[in-house]
């Protein structure tokens, strides 16, 4: 009998384990938690790079495939959302905490951000479809490699300059 409930209590903690660990940084419905807005969950969206930034869905009205080597995967898979699940809906970045494990740090990525930190329109736009930052190194793990195309790709860029406006 004790090894049947060390078991099934050994089986929740895996649970919550893998649910907290797949939720990482997602808080799309409810917004980023260093933000405290999630964008508009009508559909209503001023701009295509907007709907993109927010939800993860692109021009065509699809969700943009994307990989992630680790958390972010889970968390974008489970609760949907796009860069502002982790980078805030105003894309000043801020700490994610995790449940367990090291907290993330996502950084500031509105466009004079990206500019002051070396980045250009290529070296950004490396930075999302490839993981690589301004000098071409890899970025965190938990940063996703969307693969949008350049149409997409170009409207984000242009919501992160909208961004470093507001």
């Amino acid at each position: 009998m004790r090894r049947h409930t060390l078991t099934i209590v050994l089986m929740i903690c895996l649970s919550a384990l893998t649910m907290t660990t797949m939720l990482g940084c997602s808080n799309s419905l409810g917004g980023s938690p260093n933000t405290g807005g999630g964008g508009s969950s009508s559909g209503n969206y001023a701009s295509v790079g907007e709907r993109i930034y927010l939800t993860g869905v692109g021009a065509d009205g699809q969700s943009i495939s994307r990989t992630a080597p680790r958390v972010s995967q889970g968390a974008l898979t489970m609760g949907g959302g796009g860069c502002g699940s982790c980078h805030g809906a105003n894309g000043r970045g801020g700490t994610i905490k995790m449940m367990m494990g090291p907290a993330i740090e996502a950084p500031d990525v509105t466009y004079d951000a990206l500019i002051k930190a070396g980045f250009t329109d290529a070296t950004a736009g490396k930075a999302i479809r490839d993981g690589l930052d301004e000098s071409g190194k890899p970025l965190n793990e938990a940063m996703p490699r969307w693969q949008m195309s350049s149409t997409d790709l170009d409207a984000t860029i242009a919501y992160l300059k909208v961004l470093s406006g507001q």
